[in-house]
């Protein structure tokens, strides 16, 4: 793998990686794609990619899908758009088989080619959905984001280090994994597993987050540890506990930037 390089904006392996090099993410999270062209208008403003979560969306379905995102796209053309649908079994509100998902996922692909710029794949849907899914997004010109999300707690530092090779190995363009702390030695964790996954994988970019208040400092700092990405909220619309406003958290990472040059 290497970096990943869409609309411009690039999301750096953690070989080139550093505090001031990583990208803003705002999700965008509506019902309706006439609702998601307005948000994306507003965060297109502190943006370097959008993520627009379809699972929001009053009906989910391939062509709708599709729609919603031809909407962000027409609203704010100059920025790269992250498709994500996250399921039930990840702490979303799409109640989906992985079959179903992958039907979804694969779908979209063939409904949209070129009409987003990265894919979340959940990592949990097993290895012969990834596969598909892997290939079904790279044929529509699109990045895959293999991710995992454990709303719970923090696994062991080096499970946490594990998951993130896996993914790489498994041919992921981004590996990301968010986790829920319970105390600060957590949120320490997680950014120790980044930076062992770094290490062994340099060639994959990251994203990596613990969630929550005691994991918000992991966002801002990410960076220092390899991270290539991290979320930020623009209006208070938060996609996940934790994510601070878009803005601070551009100012957080500039400064940390600038402090380690």
């Amino acid at each position: 793998m290497a970096d990943v390089t869409v609309w411009g904006t690039v999301l750096s392996a953690p070989a080139r990686a550093t505090a001031g090099s990583c990208k803003v993410i705002v999700p965008l999270t509506a019902a309706t794609p006439a609702e998601l062209a307005g948000l994306a208008v507003q965060a297109a403003e502190v943006a370097d990619l959008l993520e627009v979560r379809l699972d929001a969306l009053e009906t989910l379905t391939p062509r709708t899908a599709a729609q919603a995102l031809a909407a962000v796209r027409k609203a704010a053309p100059k920025r790269a758009i992250l498709a994500t649908v996250r399921t039930a079994r990840e702490g979303g509100p799409a109640d989906l088989t992985p079959e179903e998902y992958a039907a979804l996922l694969e779908g979209l692909c063939e409904e949209a080619p070129g009409g987003f710029d990265l894919l979340d794949v959940e990592f949990s849907v097993g290895e012969a959905l990834r596969g598909t899914l892997l290939g079904a997004a790279h044929q529509a010109g699109a990045a895959v984001v293999f991710s995992c999300h454990d709303f719970d707690k923090t696994p062991v530092t080096g499970a946490m280090t594990d998951l993130l090779v896996s993914m790489a190995d498994a041919g992921a363009d981004v590996a990301k994994l968010a986790v829920m702390p319970r105390d600060a030695a957590d949120a320490a964790r997680l950014l120790q597993a980044t930076a062992q996954a770094a290490a062994r994988r340099p060639e994959t970019p990251l994203i990596t987050m613990a969630m929550g208040p005691m994991g918000a400092v992991t966002r801002l700092c990410g960076g220092a540890f390899g991270v290539c990405a991290s979320f930020g909220a623009v209006g208070g619309a938060a996609s996940a506990p934790g994510q601070p406003d878009a803005r601070d958290l551009r100012a957080a990472m500039e400064a940390v930037g600038k402090a380690m040059q």
